[in-house]
């Protein structure tokens, strides 16, 4: 009798349970594999969306539908390119979003504040910036035989293991944006021919785009950042300051090239306030590398090791150097020096925050990088 009455009694209750009153069945959406943004003529924002259609044959291939709408918001876009297809678009799959150039020079958090509030926006998507506009690299539709919004997702990813580009994400960025004590970078796109090429950074200050570091400065940074990949090798040339000017065309110079891994890495940074408030960071880096390519060999040779040691370590230095120049000249604090301030000197970052970015570009930067020859390859 108990048990019936249990019975009953779950029964009942299932009667006042509501089902799936959110549903949002997957047969009647069109999924969103890609986005850029771009700036619109009439102060308008231009969208490019792209929609990848699996069709029913097996033997078919899957195909790319490049949309693109205008309207006065990210929404207010999406709503015209909605009307443009059957169906609704739907961001659950969605694997990157582009920011044109032009675009990315305003403050980029009022464009990306939509994936934000929606509770079903995929936030592991990637973010970068494309020279130009999105709209010229989406409208590729291919790569090869490869999808565009593959290229582009699989790209980024194989970029941020050899060290070029950061890890960043939708998710990743948010905090950053509103955060005053550090800014951030994103993978810089460009079009190069019937290809993409994603070898540099974009840098960020105030959420607005003031600058782009060159593929080896992006990769510097990384490790002034300690956010190194599976890789980061570097190519430098070897011979000293005479040697180059006289080798300049000539084939065998070549042969003074040195191409290195950074197998291990171990940074520290020091920051110290002195006397009227002047900051100075002191960045020492120690590389531990293997040697992938050298034409000279000699390595076998102990006094040969520590002299490529020796220039090894004053080349990296002075190109630590530059790309700090370079990143103050853009007003981007991408290694947190304002972040440290609040930490550890309020004081101080409480007189200079209204001014961070100005403040910032007197900083001293004082990069010491050590580098040690220590795999040197089966020939040795």
């Amino acid at each position: 009798m108990k048990r019936i009455c249990f019975l009953c009694l779950v029964m009942s209750l299932l009667l006042f349970i509501a089902g799936c009153w959110d549903q949002d069945l997957l047969k009647d959406a069109r999924l969103l594999y890609g986005g850029g943004f771009d700036f619109a003529p009439k102060g308008k924002l231009r969208v490019t969306f792209v929609i990848q259609d699996v069709p029913a044959g097996e033997q078919q291939s899957p195909k790319n539908d490049i949309i693109s709408a205008e309207g006065d918001t990210p929404m207010d876009a999406r709503e015209h390119a909605d009307d443009q297809i059957s169906r609704h678009l739907r961001s659950y799959k969605n694997r990157f979003v582009l920011i044109g150039e032009e675009l990315a020079k305003q403050d980029i958090y009022p464009v990306l504040e939509v994936f934000y509030r929606d509770p079903k926006s995929a936030l592991n998507a990637r973010i970068g910036v494309a020279q130009g506009t999105a709209e010229d690299i989406l409208s590729l539709k291919k790569v090869g035989n490869v999808l565009i919004a593959e290229e582009i997702d699989e790209l980024i990813k194989s970029k941020e293991e050899t060290t070029t580009v950061p890890k960043v994400t939708l998710e990743k960025i948010y905090p950053v944006m509103l955060d005053p004590g550090e800014d951030f970078v994103l993978p810089y796109l460009m079009e190069q021919g019937a290809r993409v090429d994603v070898s540099r950074i974009a840098m960020f200050h105030n959420n607005k785009l003031t600058g782009t570091l060159s593929p080896e400065e992006s990769s510097m940074y990384l490790l002034l950042k300690n956010s190194k990949g599976k890789e980061a090798r570097f190519t430098q040339n070897m011979s000293s300051i005479g040697e180059m000017s006289t080798t300049e065309d000539n084939p065998q110079r070549r042969y003074d090239f040195l191409t290195f891994n950074v197998d291990k890495l171990k940074r520290k940074m020091k920051l110290k306030v002195q006397s009227g408030n002047q900051i100075t960071v002191h960045l020492n880096l120690k590389l531990k590398v293997s040697v992938i390519e050298y034409p000279k060999d000699r390595l076998e040779k102990k006094q040969v090791v520590a002299e490529l040691n020796k220039r090894l370590s004053k080349k990296m230095t002075d190109l630590a150097q530059k790309t700090l120049e370079h990143m103050q000249k853009a007003r981007c604090d991408g290694l947190g020096i304002g972040r440290q301030l609040m930490a550890f000197h309020p004081r101080v970052w409480k007189q200079q925050k209204e001014e961070w970015g100005s403040n910032y570009q007197k900083v001293k930067f004082a990069p010491v990088i050590q580098v040690e020859i220590t795999k040197q390859g089966i020939i040795n």
